[in-house]
């Protein structure tokens, strides 16, 4: 009799645990990337009231009859995990990024060196794909761990070098501040004079010598300059956009000065200096104070060459980006140039995992290919702490490769995955289970009124 009790406290048991299955799913509906998890019941132990007998066609025999059997209850037969993909959310973050597809990230601690065997690796998988750069410039997820994939193959990736335009100087150009000649009208400006051009400046002091080269520079820089630094109607195609002017000290005694030209069509930058003639505070001074000229500054013009006015030198164009076979953690790479690591500015990633950034120079710069990992039997896996996957012995083959648009997915940035739990799904599986462990209550109940009958009876 008390069989349906232990039956009845197998069946509590075992939906307790499928409502803790359940709970599980529902508290993680909102976390990224979460999958759900299906109970599976199984029948319990079963034992034999009557054993089967086969039948005999001798004389006088019998025929055969099956098994009669008593079970004790139910029990769990498995906990199996659904892989489908979830939905996708769009992220403000544009390093963010998930799989569309059965693949798994390849996270962990660092590994020295590269390698190819995910199972010896001793690294995590991973579907949550909340990607950052660390202060080393390694890319890591929002644990920490760093994530894994193909660097660029060495000398491969570099960004177009830029032009510098070849350029000649032109040396030897006089420089002079004037103030108006005593008896001269009311409002008569000041002049300065390089390279032969005569500018009448806003100042009224030898000590605003800067403005006055500004004030040149803003006429200069409409006009058109030859060979000789004379202004001309037309000079090759050669105009000055922009010069600025930095000194070394602003007032009446200054030892240099720079000027900074670029020109319109070449987009480069050409520096000058203005150098003192003669030695001494007094022989350095780039004016004429109205007692005469005191020393005989000049100034160097860098410009483009005729031939290389316009293009400057060949372009050392970009190499494309070719990804090395084995696995490393990804990092962003080293200028050639500077010898320092690129400064990133924006980030986007490429549905084959191909992380792209821009620096501050407006280059695309290659930094890696993410990795993806196939999993013969995912269900082979191990759950851990936080959202990783364990390689368990069960799993079958397990592979690294490169996104392909295949079963193992693509890569969508700017967006994460959302859980793939059925809420209406599983309040309804609530529900029926619910309805099972008070069934189950009751046939404990029912046993032991009946318990009760028979031990009344006694008495």
């Amino acid at each position: 009799m008390v069989r349906s009790m232990i039956a009845g406290v197998a069946g509590l048991k075992a939906h307790q645990s499928k409502l803790d299955v359940i709970g599980n799913n529902i508290a993680n509906v909102n976390t990224w990337s979460f999958k759900s998890f299906s109970y599976n019941f199984q029948d319990g132990m079963y034992t034999n009231s009557i054993s089967s007998t086969g039948g005999s066609q001798l004389a006088g025999a019998a025929g055969g009859h099956n098994a009669s059997q008593v079970g004790y209850g139910s029990k769990l037969s498995s906990i199996s995990t659904e892989f489908n993909t979830g939905a996708p959310a769009p992220s403000s973050n544009n390093l963010d990024c998930m799989i569309d597809g059965t693949g798994f990230f390849l996270v962990g601690n660092m590994v020295n060196g590269a390698f190819d065997n995910v199972e010896s690796s001793g690294l995590s998988l991973s579907r949550v794909g909340i990607f950052r750069v660390d202060n080393n410039g390694y890319m890591v997820d929002n644990q920490g761990s760093y994530v894994y994939g193909y660097a660029p193959i060495e000398g491969t990736g570099t960004p177009e070098t830029p032009a510098s335009a070849s350029s000649v100087t032109i040396k030897d150009v006089p420089v002079k501040l004037e103030k108006p000649a005593q008896g001269a009208a009311a409002g008569t400006k000041w002049t300065i004079t390089i390279a032969g051009v005569k500018v009448d400046t806003n100042v009224t002091s030898v000590n605003d010598f800067e403005d006055a080269v500004n004030d040149w520079v803003t006429y200069v820089s409409k006009q058109k300059l030859d060979e000789n630094g004379k202004l001309v109607p037309e000079c090759n195609g050669l105009d000055f956009t922009k010069v600025n002017v930095s000194l070394d000290r602003i007032g009446r005694y200054l030892n240099s000065a720079t000027l900074t030209i670029t020109a319109k069509e070449a987009g480069d930058t050409f520096a000058t200096t203005i150098g003192a003639a003669g030695t001494g505070i007094y022989g350095a001074m780039f004016v004429n104070d109205g007692n005469g000229p005191v020393g005989t500054p000049n100034v160097d013009f860098v410009e483009p060459v005729e031939d290389g006015r316009n293009q400057g030198n060949d372009l050392i164009p970009g190499v494309a980006a070719e990804y090395a076979d084995e696995l490393t953690a990804i990092r962003i790479p080293i200028d050639e140039q500077t010898g320092q690591r690129y400064d990133i500015q924006s980030w986007r990633i490429n549905e084959d995992g191909t992380i792209m950034g821009t620096d501050r120079n407006n280059r695309t710069i290659p930094v890696g290919q993410i990795a993806l990992v196939s999993v013969e039997n995912p269900n082979g896996l191990e759950k851990q702490d936080g959202y990783y996957y364990s390689v368990g012995p069960n799993c079958g083959d397990v592979e690294a490769i490169k996104p392909n648009g295949g079963p193992v997915g693509k890569l969508l940035g700017g967006t994460l995955e959302m859980a793939n739990v059925d809420l209406a799904n599983e309040f309804s599986n609530m529900i029926t289970t619910q309805r099972g462990f008070q069934a189950n209550s009751k046939i404990i109940t029912v046993t032991d009124e009946m318990l009760q009958e028979l031990v009344n009876m006694k008495r």
